[in-house]
């Protein structure tokens, strides 16, 4: 899996549900679309997890 941002994963979801609106989307694209979301969902889950560890680590620190 490429290495991407957060928010360039963002950015190509939100590029993708819009092609996936498009009443001209055909259903191989639309298998394709829906893979790849699932994809950079997935990153963005696990930055967003990572992220949040990383914060109450911090958090805690502070507090000691």
């Amino acid at each position: 899996m490429e290495e991407i941002t957060y928010t360039q994963a963002v950015t190509e979801l939100e590029e993708l549900v819009k092609k996936m609106q498009d009443p001209a989307c055909s259903i191989d694209h639309l298998s394709q679309y829906t893979k790849r979301s699932k994809e950079l969902l997935d990153i963005c889950r696990q930055r967003l997890t990572a992220t949040d560890e990383e914060l109450k680590r911090i958090l805690e620190e502070m507090t000691d």
